[in-house]
């Protein structure tokens, strides 16, 4: 039944915007890329549901109240954009492109890259809690600001880094959101690396 419900180019981005693309449209099937011309084999987009049959009811009274009662909140950073490049390596963040552009010198990326190897591991690990990460991605946070701002960090030096970046939006990215729009539906795109 979840497979005949989520439909559409969003299928292939993320759940939530998969259910979102659901409601705004209500044809299409669903495409994700298996590999790129260098040889990385991405696997087929997947949701691990704990209750498909709670999943399935909501699902179906949101298509039931159609897309005048849908908001979409989404995440920026690996949710909208990929977590590899398609050579396979590590993509950037937001945090990324401009700790990595050379914009601010180097030893601006030299601090930026031990906040990186201090924190990273903390967000990643299996390990913690959510709440026992908490505490260590706001110090990181504040901290990369405290350095962008420390180091002269201008609109400028964001807008050029961005125009250098190569950072790109997951497969059904636009569709997706221009089914959105179409559909008037009220979408923020939150994230504490682009705050």
């Amino acid at each position: 039944m979840l497979r005949s419900l989520v439909r559409g180019p969003a299928a292939s981005l993320f759940p939530a915007a998969a259910m979102a693309s659901y409601y705004a449209t209500s044809h299409g099937n669903a495409t994700t890329r298996n590999e790129s011309s260098v040889g990385f084999v991405r696997q087929p987009a997947r949701a691990i549901i704990a209750n498909p049959d709670a999943f399935a009811a909501k699902l179906g009274r949101m298509a039931a109240d159609g897309p005048s009662q849908l908001l979409v909140i989404a995440d920026f950073d690996y949710t909208l954009t990929p977590y590899h490049t398609p050579t396979g390596e590590h993509a950037h963040s937001c945090h990324g492109i401009i700790s990595g552009s050379g914009f601010l010198g180097h030893e601006f990326q030299a601090k930026a890259n031990a906040l990186f190897q201090q924190f990273y591991p903390i967000e990643i690990s299996p390990l913690l809690t959510q709440d026992e990460k908490e505490p260590h991605m706001v110090q990181w946070w504040e901290r990369s600001h405290k350095i962008m701002v420390d180091y002269g960090l201008h609109a400028h030096h964001i807008k050029d880094a961005v125009a250098n970046a190569d950072i790109t939006f997951r497969d059904g990215f636009q569709p997706l959101f221009a089914s959105l729009a179409k559909a008037n539906v009220p979408t923020l795109i939150f994230s504490a690396g682009l705050a």
